[in-house]
């Protein structure tokens, strides 16, 4: 890729739960991502989120037997597993910001993110997100998935990117080919550069909306519980 992503202020890196918590109040970033004086809340739906995603990690990896109450998801990771190629589960991949493979802590990381599970054949790979939440089409999350996978594995031409919402039976799909790297990072870099730049100038003016009433915890906010 002959252009680059370089970040002007030093050690400036990302996620895409970063990012998506930056749209959507710049105020809750600063508090959850930045100074980190706000701790998101333990809800039901995260601990239930978190303990799927062990459990199907373990069966992935570990060949450990589902627990109690995940016996009819079984099927589904049979069939993956069991499917030519190569498994992942859990991965942490990290990219620079001119778009080369690093280590997840490594030294000049820009972009973090944790694949669920990945298969991967030869020149293609498919890549599953698990949801316990309420299903949405959400191409920037895809988008990222199929780009983290292009920049480690330099053979792939091809990515699926499937986002598994569980408890409604549904699947959100997208396919991506190599030559969409362009394209995709031209939608999502303009988006990044509104985080960076915040960053630089340390403006985080708070977003009101629907979820200042139950779902932030930012009590210094003056739309908190409103």
């Amino acid at each position: 890729m002959s252009w680059s992503a370089t970040a002007s202020m030093p050690g400036f890196a990302w996620s895409y739960s970063q990012l998506k918590n930056y749209e959507t109040c710049p105020k809750r970033y600063y508090h959850y991502n930045v100074a980190k004086d706000v701790q998101e809340p333990e809800t039901d739906q995260l601990r239930d989120g978190n303990a799927l995603h062990k459990a199907f990690e373990n069966r992935i990896k570990h060949a450990t037997p589902l627990p109690l109450g995940y016996g009819q998801y079984e099927d589904l990771l049979s069939r993956i597993i069991n499917a030519p190629g190569v498994t992942y589960a859990e991965q942490k991949l990290a990219m620079t910001s001119t778009f080369q493979p690093v280590a997840y802590f490594g030294k000049g990381v820009w972009y973090r993110g944790v694949l669920d599970c990945t298969k991967v054949r030869e020149t293609t790979a498919i890549t599953f997100d698990w949801k316990t939440g309420k299903p949405s089409q959400d191409m920037t999350q895809m988008q990222l998935a199929a780009a983290t996978l292009f920049c480690h594995l330099p053979q792939l031409q091809r990515v699926k990117v499937a986002l598994a919402f569980l408890a409604h039976g549904q699947t959100e799909t997208g396919e991506f080919l190599r030559e969409d790297l362009t394209e995709i990072w031209g939608e999502i870099l303009p988006r990044v550069k509104q985080v960076e730049r915040a960053r630089v100038t340390q403006e985080f003016p708070p977003k009101p909306s629907g979820l200042c009433r139950k779902y932030c915890a930012v009590q210094s906010c003056p739309h908190h519980g409103r």
